[in-house]
């Protein structure tokens, strides 16, 4: 995007501000420099202007487009494509290629959802575009549907955005239709509750210290949808080991209003509930903080708040997220070698973080150019092979938010330092985030960057 239209995009955001208004700037990225999300076209990034068609190797992006699930995979995917094709592409035998990207959209992160979008996106994608490749999904009732006409294909399927169990189970229960799916981002939704629990666990030994009383009381916020179930259940079942007592369970819909989150948490306020923890993926998100604030409920928010990974979620909740604690993959501390030099670059390229899943993606595409590399063929058989040998026994060590990286036995993503671990952050005054410490058990307090900060109001007794 010009420079002139990148300053005139931040004057108005400047002026908004200033006049209070609630701009929703965590819904697109501020300005790229790549510019909007390209549907249905080839693009080379990087790669010379004169290269030949056959030379390109073709990766699908399948994603809601115009949201900020789908929008990550596809710069995650640019970015690292524009990277490797200017320092020259890669090698099949003596051949030199670079990576070419195409995408459809899947409508996904839809509030209304059809399903029917999705499986139209991903037949255009296999019949009209025949990539080498597939990067992206989200929601899981979707991806459960237009997953299907790529492993029909025996395409390559890298999932960078659902995190639902099944996903990967499929692999374990019939190898010969999904062994073409593999996840690298992020970990399933038993191992993300696991997590979670592990930072409770803390936290509540943390807050009793600190604040002099017992904090023991909290209140599950969650999506009516698929996703949630396997994390709400393995809360429930182990939060109460570690002396947290639920007081509610609540599951609602990704429609739900102001008013619905007035009314949810007047109700959370009557319980005493000590800490809410979200597992949000939408931008409900944003209600849910913006109405933790108007309320001035005594609690801390801990958990999933995808919208909440976002720079910009300052802004879009008017701060309304101070103290929030967010589950998020990498945050700019040093995580991993080439982690803040990888934030430094998304910053300056997007002028926003990155999610989850364009770290996922990012991650995925230089994965990909060894495993084509190492096999030496583009064959989806041969690919397959090649990445069921990163094992921890033989980790991939170019990732930019793990330490090393592998493959479970079921093609899933495996969890805990120094693999897949989630950090948690909070939103403190000014509108910056700090890792907060989870006493070593998830991470080494050598990334912490701050202590845990509490709302002014005060927390329930």
């Amino acid at each position: 995007m010009e420079t002139k239209t990148r300053n005139i995009i931040i004057v108005v955001v400047i002026i908004a501000i200033i006049a209070g208004v609630g701009i929703p700037l965590g819904i697109i990225f501020l300005a790229p420099k790549y510019g909007a999300v390209q549907t249905g076209i080839l693009v080379t990034p990087g790669a010379p202007a004169d290269v030949a068609s056959d030379r390109i190797i073709k990766i699908g992006v399948l994603g809601s487009l115009t949201d900020i699930q789908g929008e990550g995979a596809w710069y995650g995917c640019y970015l690292a494509a524009d990277e490797i094709n200017t320092e020259g592409g890669f090698k099949i035998g003596t051949d030199t290629y670079y990576f070419g990207l195409v995408a459809e959209d899947t409508f996904e992160s839809d509030a209304q959802l059809d399903i029917t979008k999705g499986t139209t996106a991903a037949t255009k994608m296999m019949t009209q575009h025949e990539p080498h490749f597939i990067i992206g999904g989200f929601r899981t009732e979707s991806l459960l549907a237009y997953q299907e006409i790529v492993m029909d294909e025996k395409i390559l399927f890298i999932n960078t955005g659902a995190s639902t169990d099944i996903f990967c189970q499929q692999v374990i229960d019939d190898y010969d239709t999904y062994k073409y799916m593999f996840r690298t981002m992020p970990t399933n939704s038993s191992i993300l509750g696991g997590q979670i629990i592990t930072l409770f666990a803390v936290l509540g030994g943390i807050m009793t210290a600190e604040l002099g009383k017992p904090i023991n009381k909290v209140v599950i916020v969650r999506e009516d949808l698929d996703w949630t179930l396997p994390m709400d259940g393995v809360l429930k079942t182990y939060l109460p080991y570690f002396g947290w007592e639920i007081l509610d369970d609540i599951p609602y819909s990704i429609t739900a209003t102001s008013e619905d989150y007035a009314t949810m948490w007047q109700g959370i306020q009557d319980l005493g509930a000590q800490v809410v923890l979200p597992i949000i993926s939408g931008t409900t998100g944003i209600t849910l903080s913006t109405q933790y604030a108007q309320i001035e409920a005594k609690c801390l928010i801990a958990g999933i708040n995808v919208q909440a990974q976002l720079d910009s979620y300052w802004f879009d909740t008017n701060g309304g997220c101070e103290h929030e604690i967010v589950m998020q993959t990498l945050a700019r501390t040093n995580k991993t070698p080439t982690s803040i030099a990888f934030w430094d670059n998304w910053i300056d390229h997007f002028g926003e973080s990155p999610l989850y899943i364009a770290v996922g993606s990012y991650d995925s595409i230089y994965m990909m150019k060894d495993v084509i590399e190492a096999c030496d063929s583009i064959d989806s058989d041969d690919l397959v092979a090649q990445l069921e040998t990163i094992t921890p026994e033989n980790p991939s060590t170019t990732s930019v938010s793990t330490l090393k990286f592998a493959f479970t036995e079921s093609h899933d993503v495996m969890a805990g330092w120094p693999y897949g671990t989630g950090l948690f952050v909070q939103w403190q005054a000014g509108g910056v985030k700090e890792v907060i410490t989870t006493a070593g058990a998830l991470y080494p307090d050598s990334i912490v960057t701050a202590p845990i900060t509490y709302p002014s109001w005060g927390i329930n007794d």
